[in-house]
């Protein structure tokens, strides 16, 4: 028999995976797909990175990453720098369109979930959800190992 914590923890689990779905399904405008969208924002948040840190952030193999980020160049969201210490690294970094595009999908989600909040939630509610945010934020910041 599950403990409390274990229910919690799949509800929650099944709970996030849901609404990150709703949210990614509020990006069908985009010309981006959700893993150029992230690299995007993973750029926006850390500055330029290597593409080695870029995959292992998002937990995709190196060729991967690349085909993202060859992508993205095209697109010109992303540039590249080489650097100027060891010139056979190469730093990848955010373009002004890049970040138009990430304000432009992040303002879409934000609406969508101020929109559906405010209408099926009452300010109580919406409070509580505020209040539960540092717990949450505090989960997703823990970068313990798998059990």
């Amino acid at each position: 028999m599950p403990t409390q914590t274990q229910d919690i923890a799949a509800r929650l689990r099944s709970t996030v995976t849901r609404l990150t779905r709703q949210l990614r399904k509020q990006n069908v405008s985009s010309e981006f797909s959700n893993a150029e969208l992230l690299t995007m924002s993973l750029l926006e948040q850390h500055g330029k990175m290597l593409s080695t840190e870029l995959a292992d952030m998002e937990r995709v193999s190196k060729q991967a990453i690349s085909q993202i980020i060859n992508r993205l160049h095209d697109a010109k969201c992303v540039e590249r720098f080489p650097s100027e210490d060891d010139k056979r690294k190469v730093f990848i970094g955010l373009t002004k369109l890049g970040e138009k595009h990430i304000i432009a999908t992040r303002k879409i989600k934000e609406e969508w979930l101020v929109q559906t909040m405010e209408k099926i939630f009452s300010s109580e509610e919406i409070n509580l959800i505020q209040a539960f945010l540092p717990l949450l934020s505090r989960l997703v910041e823990h970068n313990g190992s798998r059990v």
